[in-house]
């Protein structure tokens, strides 16, 4: 086993790269669609950095293992825990206290570097978006901590002579089974996975123990190869791609390229002092790019980030790694720092100071806001993506069944069905799904990997009762569901299966949709922050496809309350808030909206059952 050794500026080149890619993809993913594999080029440099000193100590007989995790914590968690205790600090003042909470477990996870497995298991529809989980860039480093856990134990147990052939088989092992798991519907599960990433990290690592074999001729030539790889990967894959598994090996491989060639000219140039300079600052523009763009994300509550807002994220970014690079993370990395464990033991104590300060400021900071007032009914008494009793709402003794379903814009009628039930002596039966409409057919590859057991789960119990109900009612948020042919087929045989039973069935439009989420314009309102809310205009188009639909179905009904004197003024009716977010009613808003449209609906669900009678009658 041999190894390479010595400074390399180039690396620091190919680190600037990898993680200019990843804030480009960040920042817009349009403008890069596979920027993201900036991580995998991490990756691959970690391996074969971390094996190489491993290796050079086993060749000269001994293993430091204290030293080498005594060096990784020092080389990342001082300049990481700094960041989460500011980070919380500013999420503190910023964050709905909801939110906050989220936030707050994401924060225990990335405290012991196990938040790539919290993220993994998220499915919370009123989370934050994604793009706005300040910590969500955490799971990359959990990834990489986990993997200095293991890659020691091996360097040390495994007999040189087969340190070579397990890096391969492993590798092997790992890509076949993320590639299995990518075939299996399971993209969520593998893309935050450790055993995904290995490979990655071993790819780095084969490298390292084969230095003498890879470092010799032909180095522009491999440089050349590497760098057409990167660029592929960089352009040609997006999320859309099955990634990691096979298509992982673009990235990787073009980076061990580049790693093999240090005298090429593509390394010369990635050896260039400005590359150098951005990729000494790698880690810590790494740690602060993410945060600033999903706090100003959140703020702003916007995706794509105006001209203004992008020189603002910038100037933070740049700032703040700057800070940390010289201030945070130099001086710790240093071996000459005297008494670095009493330090690095301060330094902690007053970042967790700051962390429990902010757990406790935050609901402090803005007068809450009544319970009924942030949610549309308590989650553990309703079928939302779960079935609890009988799933009936309005009048238990009614004389007659109405299934109502959808996905949250149908969850958030389970008041409103208790009105509307008791207005027309009806039992209404609620069944949900997040981003779901339990439908067969349903196009569940545009939905998160956790929401779609649930899905299939809700549509399954729903055929239970959708032959005897005397109707269906049917909600959801169509902005999100028309843009998908696969959602509009399975719409379309779901209305001609109700027409063949001869089943009323109204379809309830998308309630009007707002620019500003109320509780964040509320909190910041309250800050100092003037904010006011307007109507978002592409919710009325996707309720024009659907009604246009609807309409070709003599036993089927559009009802649509934007016509109604209660959405006259959102978010507020009556002087009272009637949104919970920027789509969703809230409790009030369910009852109120349920008071006004009772009799609209009793008397369209009456035509609409005449209609069936006659279609019943004449039918053969």
């Amino acid at each position: 086993m041999e190894a390479v050794s010595g400074q390399r500026n180039d690396i620091q080149g190919l680190r600037a790269l990898a993680v200019l890619a990843i804030i480009v993809f960040h920042v817009n993913q349009h403008w890069l669609p596979g920027g993201f594999v900036g991580v995998d080029i991490f990756f691959v440099i970690s391996g074969f950095l971390i094996t190489g000193i491993l290796a050079r100590q086993k060749v000269r007989g001994s293993v430091n293992v204290l030293s080498f995790y005594t060096s990784r914590l020092r080389r990342i968690v001082p300049a990481y825990v700094f960041l989460l205790a500011i980070v919380t600090v500013v999420m503190a003042i910023l964050l709905i206290p909801r939110d906050f909470d989220s936030f707050f477990d994401s924060l225990k996870s990335a405290l012991y570097f196990n938040s790539n497995n919290y993220f993994n298991s998220q499915n919370d529809y009123f989370a934050a978006a994604s793009y706005e989980r300040p910590l969500l860039h955490t799971w990359s480093l959990a990834i990489e901590m986990q993997f200095y856990l293991v890659l020691p134990v091996l360097v040390v147990l495994m007999p040189v002579r087969f340190v070579k052939p397990a890096l391969v088989i492993l590798a092997a092992i790992f890509v076949l089974h993320a590639e299995y798991q990518l075939v299996n519907d399971e993209k969520q599960s593998v893309y935050f996975s450790l055993l995904a990433r290995v490979p990655e990290f071993l790819i780095g690592s084969l490298l390292a123990v084969s230095a003498s074999g890879t470092l010799g001729g032909h180095n522009n030539l491999k440089a050349w190869a590497g760098t057409a790889l990167l660029i592929f990967s960089v352009v040609c894959i997006s999320e859309a791609s099955r990634f990691p598994g096979f298509l992982a090996l673009a990235p990787c491989i073009g980076t061990a390229l580049l790693l093999s060639a240090p005298d090429s000219l593509v390394n010369r140039w990635l050896a260039g002092r400005v590359m150098v300079f951005i990729g000494g600052l790698s880690y810590s523009l790494y740690l602060w790019h993410w945060p600033v763009l999903a706090g100003l994300r959140y703020f702003l509550e916007v995706y794509e980030l105006s001209l203004s807002a992008l020189v603002l994220f910038a100037v933070l970014t740049l700032a703040l790694s700057m800070f940390s690079y010289y201030f945070i993370e130099h001086p710790f990395r240093r071996p000459s720092v005297p008494n670095v464990q009493y330090k690095l033991a301060a330094f902690s104590a007053l970042a967790a100071a700051l962390i429990l300060a902010a757990k406790v400021t935050n609901p402090l900071l803005v007068p809450p806001m009544a319970v009924e007032l942030t949610r549309y009914a308590l989650p553990e008494t309703i079928c939302h993506g779960q079935i609890v009793g009988e799933c009936l709402r309005g009048d238990p003794q009614g004389s007659r069944e109405i299934l109502l379903l959808g996905d949250s814009h149908a969850a958030q009628l389970n008041y409103f069905a208790d009105v509307v039930g008791r207005a027309i002596n009806a039992r209404i039966r609620v069944i949900t799904a997040s981003s779901c409409i339990p439908i067969a057919g349903f196009d569940k590859e545009r939905i998160t990997e956790r929401a779609r057991r649930p899905c299939e789960e809700q549509t399954l119990a729903l055929q239970r009762y959708r032959d005897s109900a005397d109707a269906v009612w049917l909600a959801g948020m169509w902005q999100y569901h028309v843009p998908s042919e696969k959602f509009l087929r399975s719409f379309e045989r779901f209305l001609s299966e109700t027409e063949a039973r001869r089943q009323p069935l109204i379809v309830l439009a998308q309630v009007p949709m707002l620019t500003s989420n109320v509780q964040r314009m509320h909190r910041f309102n309250e800050l100092g922050s003037a904010r006011t809310a307007h109507l978002e205009n592409t919710w009325a188009s996707a309720n024009q496809q659907i009604a246009n639909r609807v309409a070709q179905h003599p036993n089927a009904a559009f009802f649509d309350p934007a016509v109604l004197a209660l959405f006259s003024t959102p978010p507020i009716a009556d002087g009272r808030l009637i949104y919970r977010d920027n789509h969703h009613l809230n409790e009030v808003g369910s009852n109120a909206y349920g008071r006004v449209a009772a009799d609209l609906l009793a008397s369209e669900l009456s035509r609409l059952q005449q209609v069936t009678s006659e279609l019943k009658i004449a039918a053969p």
